[in-house]
């Protein structure tokens, strides 16, 4: 079977109070498996998750998302800060989701790499420029290209801090059994780029730390004027471990596949038969599109039913 197809705990928010129904309705519509995200709050929400019927393949770090010591959510610390308080918090956090993995038998954990820190203010003005059909103009191209310039004043020490957080956490990750799998990201901000993404599979062991791919988040990019899409694609599958499938149309990402401008088609000629394929959903789709999800990923050759691909070999 190439798949299975997992469905991720964010499309559940403010629909379910236990997460073992949310488990339950997945296997009825097809889902193989779940991935518990930022929505798992603690440990008693990932033990309901995980007495339901399906299995936890992955955890989107950190798990659980508790408050930190530094006045915000874990999930909002930074594993490439500058300050060292910040960045060993952070890391703390994803040495407990690697250990919450290994207990429950996930075979993988997502890491989101950290970022630098430059401001919103730009990233929402680009945003605003796209959905407003200013792409193009002079004065997009002005804001386009300000990011990476402001960006790129620190990024070197901040990869540099990135790349220490992944060597403290890939021993445990090794020892525990876990893979880790380093996310595409969504703004232009974020670690790694493209390039960055090379430089940190370098630098780890590729039977611990594989590539993450994220077809909403390498569809903005392309979007908003940045890396193409398949460029992600080409360069990071012998390495990628993992998917995050949803959709992109003219409003935003995590939309059910088909409700989007996303090519499948190329999506599925990429990728590795062991990927984990994970649906991340919002959680403004409708039941209905969720349940239609693995079929309409099915037609496009993503997921393969079981059974199908040893009986093709």
């Amino acid at each position: 079977m190439i798949g299975p197809v997992s469905l991720s705990t964010m499309w559940a928010r403010g629909r379910y109070a236990d997460l073992r129904s949310f488990s339950e309705d997945a296997a009825s519509w097809g889902y193989a498996a779940v991935e518990a995200n930022a929505f798992v709050t603690s440990k008693d929400m990932l033990d309901r998750l995980a007495a339901g019927p399906l299995p936890i393949l992955s955890l989107h770090n950190p798990i659980p998302n508790e408050q930190s010591s530094m006045g915000m959510r874990s999930y909002d610390l930074n594993l490439a800060s500058l300050d060292e308080e910040e960045r060993i918090e952070a890391v703390g956090f994803a040495l407990e989701t690697i250990g919450q993995a290994a207990r429950l038998g996930a075979r993988a954990v997502v890491l989101h790499m950290g970022h630098v820190p430059i401001g919103k203010e730009m990233q929402r003005r680009l945003h605003d420029m796209w959905h407003d059909d200013m792409m193009g103009t002079e004065e997009y191209r002005a804001v386009q290209w300000q990011i990476p310039a402001m960006r790129a004043m620190t990024e070197k020490e901040h990869l540099e801090r990135a790349l220490v957080s992944l060597q403290e956490m890939e021993p445990v990750a090794r020892d525990n059994g876990v893979m880790l799998g380093i996310e595409t990201r969504h703004n232009i901000h974020e670690l790694p780029n493209i390039d960055e993404a090379d430089v940190m599979l370098a630098e780890t062991d590729p039977d611990v730390v594989g590539y993450w791919h994220d077809t909403g988040h390498a569809a903005t990019h392309e979007r908003l004027g940045y890396a193409h899409h398949e460029d992600w694609m080409a360069r990071y599958s012998h390495r990628l471990i993992g998917i995050h499938l949803h959709d992109l149309n003219m409003e935003r990402d995590h939309q059910c596949p088909g409700d989007g401008e996303i090519d499948w088609t190329m999506i599925a000629r990429y990728l590795p038969e062991p990927a984990i394929r994970v649906c991340e959903l919002g959680e403004w789709n409708s039941v209905e599109g969720v349940r239609r999800t693995p079929a309409v990923l099915q037609e496009r050759g993503v997921i393969v039913p079981a059974g199908a691909h040893s009986a093709e070999r």
